[in-house]
């Protein structure tokens, strides 16, 4: 097996327990700490109207990510959907 090198040694080493829990932690601070941050930072003049509602770009996001979950894994896959013996036996 060849040498993971230094990224994957650190990324196996961050797979324990405690430390998944401190990133996932450490992950959402960073996720609160930027929505407040689109509370207080103008960073454009709204145009359609909607999008002046603070918090309205994060949840439209949220909403267009799902809505392209559901149409993948609904729509999309069973379209692409193989069966185990596709390719024969290997």
């Amino acid at each position: 097996m060849p040498d993971p090198g230094f990224l994957g040694r650190f990324l196996a080493a961050q797979l324990t327990q405690e430390r998944v829990r401190l990133w996932r932690t450490i992950f959402f601070v960073i996720l609160a700490v930027l929505a407040l941050l689109n509370l207080v930072v103008a960073n454009h003049h709204p145009h359609f109207g909607v999008d002046a509602y603070p918090f309205f770009w994060p949840l439209f996001g949220l909403v267009v990510g799902l809505a392209l979950i559901f149409a993948v894994k609904k729509i999309i896959q069973p379209l692409i959907k193989r069966s185990e013996d596709h390719y024969g036996d290997l």
